[in-house]
Parts: structure tokens; C-alpha cells; sequence
């Protein structure tokens, strides 16, 4: 496998008052192509503060994030659009569905603001709601999908534009145990199907034990567990 998405030294600091705050410190980490990696941690150790700055919604103290060897934060405003819509999937524990609109028009919205026509934007996500099991909710807005329907929903939205990476946070953190399972499988398919990468923010160490490596992040460090048999004693 090939490195796709790779950080370099990267640090992450707040200013609170007259304290500094180190949420990230020297983090290094790489993704191959295809690979799917979970990163865990407590509350607050910095997760999503590492999945954002990946995504470029976030911007380092330091360091460097590099896509295909290149330096995302040396792109302009317009460059990083144009990433996270054409090379990025994002899933959140809180789907972020757009109330006011269908399942349809939901997984069409990265495409239609990516300037796809209409008609093959909505081709294309009636296909992917096909391929996550929701061919018969194309007209549903949110409200009347269960909640792990409105996950999958989420799934095919990220997974529309064929995104080189998913960045996933906490994806079954709101779902019982067996709509989670469905989730795990679907996040197998996906690699199967498209070869997209994930980096998966998760407390589920299940689902952390699925994935090809899993890494932890303590006290503004992140470290590789080197068995999966110790995921259950993070």
C-alpha cells in the first residue's frame, strides 16, 4: 500500500487566559491506501481536534499534514474547498443531516456543490443509498428515518463523491449494538467496494478491533497499539 494522508510533527495549542493549552504534541501518523485505522481516547484527549485538522477545518501550531505528499495548509482557501469536497468523506456521531431536505437530496448536496448537474447528482445518490440499503427511503427527510438509518444516510453522503478518505467521528457513538453492527460491516464493504481509506474516532472498541490498526491518543500523544488483543485495555 501507498501513503495517502500523513502528518508530520504535528502540534496543536490553545491559549486560555494567560495558560497555554497542548492538546496535540508532535503528532506523527500516516495512512496507506485502503487502510482503515481507529484512534481512541478519552474524553478530551484530542480526537476530534486530530480529525479536523486532517480534514482542514483546523489549522496546526505546527507541523505538517501532507495528501499524497503534498502540504494541505500550504493550499489557499479555495484549494482546501475544493479537498475536503473532491477528496474527503466526513460521518459524525450527529449525522448533520439537513432537516428540511430528502435522503436524496441530503447524499446529492457534496456533488451539487462540487457543481454537478443535477440529474447525475441525483443519479449518483440513489445509487449509493442503493449500495447502504436505502434504495426505498430516497424521498425521506430525516424525521422519518430511524437512527441508523440517518447513519447509513451520513455514510452515503461521505461516500457520494468517491473520496479518496473518510474521516469518521464517533460514528455508532448514538446506536444500540446491533444497528453499530451493521455499521462495522458497512464500513468493510465500503473499503471492498471504492478502496477508501478511514480514520475512525471511536470509544467503541469493537469497532476498533475490526479495523487494520488502531492507534491511541494520551495526553496530546499518539501511539500505535501494537496487538489489537490490547484494544480492550486502552
Amino acid at each position: 500500500m501507498s501513503s495517502l494522508l500523513t502528518c508530520r510533527d504535528l502540534s496543536k495549542s490553545y491559549q486560555e487566559g494567560a495558560s497555554r493549552v497542548d492538546v496535540l504534541k508532535q503528532v506523527n501518523f500516516e495512512l496507506q491506501i485502503g487502510q482503515q485505522v481507529a484512534i481512541l481516547g478519552n474524553s478530551g484527549s484530542g480526537k476530534s481536534t486530530l480529525l479536523h485538522i486532517l480534514g482542514a477545518l483546523d489549522s496546526p501550531t505546527e507541523g505538517h499534514v501532507l495528501f499524497n505528499g503534498e502540504d494541505i495548509f500550504a493550499y489557499s482557501a479555495k484549494q482546501q474547498a475544493a479537498f475536503r469536497n473532491q477528496q474527503l468523506g466526513f460521518v459524525y456521531q450527529l449525522h448533520h443531516l439537513l432537516p428540511e431536505f430528502s435522503a436524496l437530496e441530503n447524499v446529492a448536496m457534496p456533488l451539487l456543490i462540487g457543481k454537478q448537474h443535477i440529474s447525475n447528482a441525483k443519479q449518483r445518490a440513489a445509487a449509493m443509498l442503493e449500495r447502504v440499503g436505502l434504495s426505498h427511503r430516497l424521498a425521506h427527510k430525516p424525521s422519518q428515518l430511524s437512527g441508523g438509518e440517518r447513519q447509513r444516510v451520513a455514510f452515503a453522503r461521505a461516500l457520494v463523491t468517491h473520496p479518496a478518505v473518510v474521516l469518521a467521528d464517533e460514528p455508532t457513538g448514538n446506536l444500540d449494538d446491533k444497528t453499530g453492527e451493521t455499521i462495522y460491516q458497512l464500513i468493510g464493504e465500503l473499503r471492498q467496494d471504492f478502496n477508501t481509506s478511514f480514520v475512525v474516532v471511536t470509544h467503541d472498541r469493537q469497532l476498533a478491533a475490526k479495523l487494520d490498526k488502531v492507534w491511541e491518543l494520551t495526553n496530546g500523544h499518539l501511539s500505535e497499539l501494537q496487538s489489537q488483543s490490547r484494544v480492550g485495555d486502552v
